[in-house]
């Protein structure tokens, strides 16, 4: 009932919202940039940094910061935006630069901001090199290039690439497009070791002579070599029914292989014959051996038996050269064509005697 009553009452009420509260200025970080910006810098060049507000924010005054410690920089009032220069770079002006401002009747300071790294090297900062195609070995004969590219930091007269192995130097000026190119049209094993590449610029009558790029090693392999072909009857001759076993053993231990059986010319595939064929691939221990297993001999086993494998070298299948042939002949067992000779002629005996008999009898 007293409810009833106050309903008029609470229906000609207004409720307002609650005004909002001012949003908290020190909670929002600042924007910090850099001019010029690059990704590396040489000593004595002069970087301007500034430190600018969220739109609409003021600051009473900034901070700059170097790896989390505070630089030296004047306080300004109301000056946007700030700025922190550095006229003459050196090696230890490189780190991790943030801000951070004061706003207006606040003591506590805003976020940071994102930070911006300075690298700085007292000789031209160093080039990348790549390989092309990119694998961890190559074969003898193949064509591989090296690509040495400058960060584009200024203007490159030319490059170096080094073999340190061999100590062998060759120089390049730059190509249309950029960088450098050290092109291997067919790679011998003097061409193997170590790379690394540098580029210079000319200037007031000297070579400056850049920091040295990470090295990329470049290895060369010979050509697959002939594999071996082996049985466990020396001989090459075996007992219908007794099991074959034939063993192919590639000349040296490296990555993935693949291996093949042939008879008579033509590819052996298991499952293709009536007998029971099974390859034995390479253990876990070792990738240079394969075994072709044939649990019991037969006439169809008998002919020329060599192998043969391929080798993964930079993304694709190399194949050796097959093995030398071996002759296997399978013989019939001398006991059961006995037997068999035996328990035949008697059988042939037998009936011809009781032929004769009976005919004799008659």
């Amino acid at each position: 009932m007293a409810l009833t009553l106050l309903l008029p009452v609470l229906a000609c009420l207004q409720i307002f919202p609650r005004p909002a509260a001012p949003a908290d200025e020190a909670s929002l970080k600042p924007l910090l940039t850099v001019s010029p910006e690059y990704s590396t810098y040489r000593v004595g060049d002069s970087v301007t940094f500034t430190c600018l507000t969220p739109k609409g924010h003021q600051a009473m005054r900034f901070q700059f910061l170097r790896e989390e410690a505070e630089v030296d920089s004047p306080e300004t009032q109301s000056q946007l935006p700030h700025t922190y220069n550095l006229p003459s770079l050196n090696v230890h002006d490189s780190g991790s630069y943030r801000c951070k401002y004061w706003p207006p009747g606040q003591k506590s300071p805003s976020k940071l901001s994102d930070p911006i790294t300075l690298n700085v090297y007292d000789r031209p900062p160093p080039p990348s090199l790549s390989l092309d195609p990119p694998c961890l070995e190559y074969l003898l004969g193949e064509q591989a290039t090296l690509s040495c590219v400058d960060p584009k930091v200024g203007e490159v007269t030319g490059y170096r690439f080094y073999n340190e192995r061999s100590q062998e130097m060759s120089t390049y000026t730059p190509d249309p497009s950029g960088g450098a190119k050290l092109v291997f049209l067919a790679l011998h094993m003097a061409d193997a070791g170590p790379y690394t590449c540098k580029y210079w610029r000319a200037q007031a009558e000297q070579e400056i002579l850049s920091v040295g790029s990470q090295p990329v090693s470049v290895s060369v392999l010979d050509p697959p070599s002939q594999p071996a072909l082996s049985l466990d009857s020396p001989s090459g001759v075996i007992k219908e029914g007794l099991p074959l076993l034939i063993t192919c053993t590639a000349p040296r231990d490296t990555g993935e292989r693949r291996f093949h059986f042939y008879k008579d010319g033509v590819e052996f595939i298991p499952g293709n014959t009536p007998s029971q064929i099974n390859i034995t691939g390479p253990g876990p221990g070792s990738m240079s051996v394969s075994v072709l297993s044939i649990p019991r001999a037969g006439p169809d086993s008998t002919g020329k038996f060599s192998c043969g494998y391929e080798e993964k070298v930079c993304q694709k299948w190399v194949q050796s050269p097959r093995s030398q042939a071996v002759n296997i002949s399978v013989t019939a067992d001398k006991v059961f064509l006995l037997r068999f000779l035996v328990v035949g002629g008697s059988f042939f005996i037998i009936n011809g005697l009781i032929f004769l008999i009976s005919h004799c009898c008659l």
